[in-house]
């Protein structure tokens, strides 16, 4: 019975907080510039730039951080492997509305955490930070912060807010139902434009 609970709790807060931690670590490491500076760059990059009807120009910077797949050296050898999804980070506005959005998957293709600024929340346009941890399809905690604004929005850049706690536990309330849903959907369809993007790159 201890065996079972073990093998079913894949993965616990703590440990995801160390993955991402080891992630980051990782990417803030890579450089363009390798050899001379860091490590090799690895990674997709979309950007997408396009003028929206009723919100104007919108852009969107979508980085696809990745893992290769392991491969069984008694079984024939692929130089140039398929990998496996680690880290998405999404950046974009819709007119003066700004995004940001950070996905972290296990080698098994399941987002294990979700982080997402969004001024979706209410109908004040007030940027909150929402954070969701998972094992598989549990949610294990949800947190909610909502920005201290002293001045105007317009421009304002997202990181340079501080950011209160309104809400911590283990279900979703009702008020940030809505944008936790959507960003549970971008995970899904992140991890299929990923797929298609590996699978059809020139190596």
């Amino acid at each position: 019975m201890v065996t079972s609970q073990m093998g079913w709790a894949q993965h616990t807060i703590e440990s995801i907080r160390k993955t991402y931690a080891d992630v980051k670590e990782s990417i803030a490491m890579m450089s363009d510039d390798f050899p001379s500076e860091g490590i090799p760059a690895e990674y997709y990059h979309l950007r997408v730039a396009q003028n929206l009807r009723a919100t104007g120009p919108h852009t969107e910077d979508i980085r696809m951080y990745f893992n290769e797949v392991e491969q069984d050296e008694d079984e024939d050898w692929n130089p140039y492997p398929f990998h496996w999804l680690r880290l998405v980070t999404a950046k974009y506005n819709f007119a003066v509305r700004q995004f940001y959005e950070e996905y972290l998957y296990d080698d098994k293709g399941q987002v294990m955490f979700i982080y997402a600024i969004t001024p979706e929340v209410g109908d004040d346009m007030i940027p909150y930070e929402l954070r969701m941890w998972f094992d598989g399809k549990r949610l294990l905690r949800f947190t909610a912060k909502k920005a201290e604004v002293t001045g105007p929005l317009d421009n304002a850049n997202l990181s340079d807010f501080k950011y209160k706690e309104e809400y911590s536990g283990t279900t979703i309330p009702e008020l940030y139902r809505g944008e936790t849903d959507r960003c549970k959907e971008r995970a899904q369809h992140f991890l299929k434009m990923f797929e298609g993007i590996d699978r059809n790159k020139y190596i």
